[in-house]
């Protein structure tokens, strides 16, 4: 019998202030007609100095801190089999923003700047990002793996959500105060899949914004749920 640590149940994490990762998409007409031509010229010439001559998808621009321009701009995805790879790069206006605050670029000692006008990136914020697209039938979500979790893993996992086929192993005496059915959880709200190197336990967490955190294990085929939290940004 598998045998995982006993975690708490429905804890909240709160992160006031974080961004999401990834900006909701826009063309580059649409970006030229945001910025204006000549900061949207020097934003694409910043990502051409990092490697990303021709960007794929940019995030609608939004202020971070104290209300400094940002842009999240991503290459071209590279296909390999069930993997999907691609960099993504944050550039970041120089000088003032409205309220006379300056806009900071994190460049820590010993990353790699690059400038156009008034725009700036730094490799600090140039991250390489994959996931592995887990499909069952005509149905695919593509999920970001972390170490030591495989394909193999990730689909039984993924597919045991979708199918609704997860065993509820929640401690009983927290089932009996919190209640005794699994939340509906949808398959393609997976956006993560972590493992701990000395746990057996896996993290399955949905949602950009908010979600669940499913701590679950496999044990003979079968996916086993030992806790669910929320998170919310």
């Amino acid at each position: 019998m598998l045998r995982v640590p006993s975690l708490p149940l429905l804890v909240v994490g709160l992160c006031l202030g974080c961004v999401a990762s990834r900006a909701p998409e826009m063309a580059a007409a649409e970006l030229a007609d945001v910025l204006g031509a000549s900061d949207t010229a020097a934003v694409l010439a910043v990502a051409a100095q990092f490697g990303i001559p021709s960007p794929a998808r940019f995030g609608r621009p939004f202020s971070q801190y104290v209300g400094c321009p940002v842009v999240i701009l991503e290459s071209s995805v590279t296909v390999d089999g069930n993997k999907r790879s691609w960099v993504e790069l944050w550039v970041r206006r120089k000088g003032r923003d409205t309220g006379g605050h300056r806009c900071e670029v994190y460049a820590p000692a010993g990353a790699t700047v690059r400038r156009h006008d008034r725009w700036v990136a730094s490799s600090e914020e140039r991250t390489e990002r994959t996931v592995w697209r887990v499909q069952d039938g005509d149905w695919h979500v593509d999920v970001a793996l972390g170490t030591g979790v495989s394909f193999d893993s990730a689909a039984l996992i993924v597919q045991a959500v979708r199918r609704q086929t997860l065993v509820n192993e929640i401690p009983a005496v927290v089932r009996r105060l919190m209640g005794d059915t699994l939340p509906v959880v949808d398959a393609g709200d997976i956006r993560t899949i972590e493992k701990s190197r000395e746990s057996q336990v896996y993290k399955v967490k949905t949602g950009e914004m908010a979600g669940y955190v499913l701590s679950v294990s496999i044990d003979a085929g079968r996916v086993l749920v030992h806790n669910v939290s929320s998170w919310i940004s």
